[in-house]
């Protein structure tokens, strides 16, 4: 790929645009991992499985070729309701390992038109971009470079139309814009995590040991075991921090072939409480829990913990005045990207169909547990938009 300097000229001045909400971009057309859209009017997994006629157990995760498959399904499904086709592929996303390859799983699926940006802002690098010519992948180091994304694809034949799905990811790109706000959304999880632990282990719960278990166990070294799935990980952690298990002997465990997933840590975990360990009734309750839910091929067994973050994302979101410096906001308040706010106003006004495909777990994402009633869902929840304005750059684009 070779490196381009930027036609536009961005200077890096973050600003802050006022209270919005990500329903200004996609309404309700929001799917989270269970694959189930917000929108009621559309089906998901439950029907794609069966007209799809798929041949998996579970929620297939955002990698998986069966997942590529119902996305398809269901963005057909939303432009039959749109009375639309699907004739182009846009992607919105910050990882190439996650919704790069995630695009790619698509556009094999679906052989579109199309293209994916992945943005990742380095302050502290010349504004550069680039993009795969084999792989449709537009990289840039700032979030501004959208505006030369969609200018470089426009000049390039896509229509941007009705018949246009443009996918959108959530954390740490519509909102906690990775570089430059992603520790907020990190900050969020990890309260919502201490706060679990806290609940179950009460005084005897030790943060630092706590630290130490989550640092050593997320490493790519025990990817085999924890997926980089934060529910095994935040509950292999808990259940070290009881003593339930040694770290020492886990380690050895994963390390000698006897511990090879996760499935097969809740079970030693299992024989280990029947056993006759000396745990609480509440370290029982989320063991079981977390057991009963791993029997089902639930991806997001953990539930407690991402109940807990559901609330501390929400408390992470307009919690600050508007008066606040910047570099405050940006890593104790969660923000909407106002570049990608822009850009997916723009997309839509031209008839374009923009939906969030977010690998975020639905119980850390909307109030679907009956103690939350009251609360808003993320995509509907305020916070400040905060960015660089392109919404000039966009408008020479019609």
């Amino acid at each position: 790929m070779d490196q381009v300097k930027t036609i536009q000229s961005y200077p890096l001045v973050l600003e802050n645009f006022g209270l919005a909400a990500m329903s200004d971009l996609f309404d309700d057309w929001v799917v989270y991992r269970n694959l189930e859209p917000v929108e009621r009017r559309l089906k998901g997994l439950k029907s794609a499985r069966v007209q799809l006629e798929l041949n998996i157990t579970g929620i297939p995760r955002k990698l998986d070729d069966a997942y590529a498959q119902v996305a398809m399904w269901i963005f057909e499904k939303a432009q039959a309701l749109r009375r639309a086709q699907v004739s182009e592929l846009l992607f919105i996303g910050d990882t190439l390992s996650g919704d790069g390859k995630a695009y790619q799983n698509l556009y094999g699926l679906s052989q579109l038109p199309g293209s994916c940006f992945i943005g990742s802002e380095k302050a502290d690098q010349e504004p550069w971009y680039s993009k795969d010519e084999q792989t449709g992948i537009f990289s840039a180091n700032r979030w501004a470079h959208l505006a030369d994304w969609l200018a470089l694809e426009k000049s390039q034949g896509l229509k941007l139309d009705k018949n246009t799905v443009v996918v959108m990811d959530m954390d740490k790109t519509a909102i906690g814009a990775r570089g430059r706000n992603d520790r907020a959304i990190d900050s969020a999880r990890l309260k919502g995590l201490y706060r679990t632990v806290g609940n179950v282990l009460g005084d005897d719960f030790d943060a630092k040991l706590f630290e130490s278990h989550y640092d050593t166990l997320n490493h790519n070294k025990y990817h085999h075991v924890t997926q980089d799935n934060q529910d095994y990980l935040a509950y292999m952690c808990l259940v070290l921090n009881n003593g339930t298990i040694d770290c020492i002997d886990l380690m050895a465990s994963i390390d000698n072939g006897g511990i090879e997933t996760f499935r097969q840590f809740v079970r030693y975990v299992e024989t280990c409480i029947v056993g006759g360990g000396r745990v609480s009734e509440a370290m029982r309750q989320a063991h079981t829990a977390v057991h009963t839910s791993v029997q089902a091929g639930d991806p997001t067994p953990f539930k407690s913990f991402r109940r807990q973050e559901f609330l501390a994302t929400l408390e992470h979101m307009n919690n600050l005045p508007d008066e606040i410096p910047m570099a405050e906001r940006l890593l104790r308040e969660i923000t909407i990207t106002q570049e990608v706010r822009e850009t997916g106003l723009w997309l839509r006004e031209r008839g374009c169909l923009v939906i969030c495909l977010s690998d975020k777990p639905d119980e850390a994402s909307a109030p679907n547990h009956p103690s939350l009633r009251e609360k808003l869902p993320i995509h509907r929840a305020q916070t400040h938009a905060v960015g660089v304005s392109i919404a000039q750059a966009l408008a020479a684009l019609d």
